[in-house]
């Protein structure tokens, strides 16, 4: 007999989005039947789309799961409808934004076939969570210098300063992206943000002690070397490499211009685009990711591949950043 084809068309593309975002040893139809007050048979209908979701069980799907309707369904050229995380007034915020980052790319590294491209203008959130003490600057530099967050406001940078909370998330999400298939579009100018964040702390008189400056470049020249290998190597597999975690670097002579990042999950798209230097906003709109992998793999056709054989291309690229890095080390030696 032939399967009855569903009439709700826009349900199968809504429960199809929040299938992906359900982690895969959470029983979906056990957690809506709770949710939705109904029993699990009514639950499996409705995930066939036998049943028609009401208003109000899409409302609270969508207020349970922090998604989006109208980021899902809206597809008008001139408006799209984006998620974000307020991070402004305490940290408590930034750890829901971490949070969120780590759940993400969960997803992702769960996937054998998603992937997941960022255009860099500075250095990946991922990235900057290599070592505790690098994690340590950045958070801090975040939370008091763009977030303006009052705890932080008078206070100078000290390695205990950031609560474990936060340093266990970043490094988790570190761990976690070193698992997801990956494609970097790096600049030359990628790498010095950062090192300009450290030498304005250090010439404002922000951190603790001197050598504190120093073992934060340490630990972001650490960091540098470890893409570099991976680079190298085509691969994020630092414990087994026999299994392959496929990682792309480009080098982009062109700028950037903003931090972007585009996944695409089995057909299932969305993209981060960064503002407030930290933070990001989110769409599923299927235009507008269109669009945005549209640029990217633009943005990749003029740039230069510096993983795998690339040999010369990636030695000139790293061997400038190490170098901007020890020149920032020396002028804090003997400032």
């Amino acid at each position: 007999m032939a399967k009855k084809k569903s009439n709700y068309t826009m349900q199968e593309v809504f429960i199809k989005h929040l299938k992906e975002l359900i982690p895969a040893h959470v029983s979906l139809v056990e957690e809506l039947a709770e949710l939705l007050e109904v029993s699990t048979d009514s639950a499996y209908r409705r995930l066939r789309c036998e049943t028609e979701l009401s208003i109000d069980e899409t409302y609270k799907i969508c207020n349970h799961y922090r998604i989006s309707a109208d980021g899902i369904f809206s597809n008008q050229v001139n408006a799209v409808t984006c998620n974000y995380i307020k991070l402004t007034d305490t940290e408590n915020n930034i750890e829901k934004y971490l949070t969120g980052i780590l759940n993400n790319l969960k997803q992702v590294s769960k996937k054998e076939n998603a992937k997941l491209i960022y255009a860099a203008e500075e250095v990946p959130i991922m990235h900057s969570f290599h070592t505790d003490k690098l994690a340590a600057f950045k958070l801090f530099y975040w939370q008091r210098s763009v977030l303006n967050i009052s705890d932080f406001q008078t206070q100078k940078f000290d390695f205990d300063i950031i609560p474990e909370s936060q340093l266990q998330l970043g490094r988790d999400i570190k761990k976690t992206y070193s698992e997801c298939e990956s494609i970097e579009v790096w600049t030359i100018d990628t790498i010095q943000t950062t090192i300009k964040q450290i030498e304005y702390y250090f010439e404002s008189g922000v951190f603790k002690k001197k050598e504190h400056a120093i073992e934060v470049l340490n630990d972001l020249k650490a960091m540098v070397e470890s893409i570099n290998l991976h680079a190298e190597k085509e691969n994020k597999n630092d414990r087994n490499n026999s299994f392959v975690i496929p990682y792309t670097l480009y080098k982009s002579d062109l700028v950037i211009g903003t931090n972007c990042i585009h996944v695409n999950i089995d057909g299932m798209a969305y993209s981060y685009i960064s503002f407030n230097t930290v933070n990001s906003l989110t769409t599923y709109n299927k235009e507008f990711c269109d669009e945005i992998e549209h640029w990217m793999k633009n943005l990749i056709k003029k740039s230069t591949l510096i993983s795998g054989i690339a040999e010369k291309e990636r030695f000139q690229f790293f061997n400038k950043s190490y170098k901007a890095i020890d020149v920032a080390i020396d002028k804090i030696n003997n400032y």
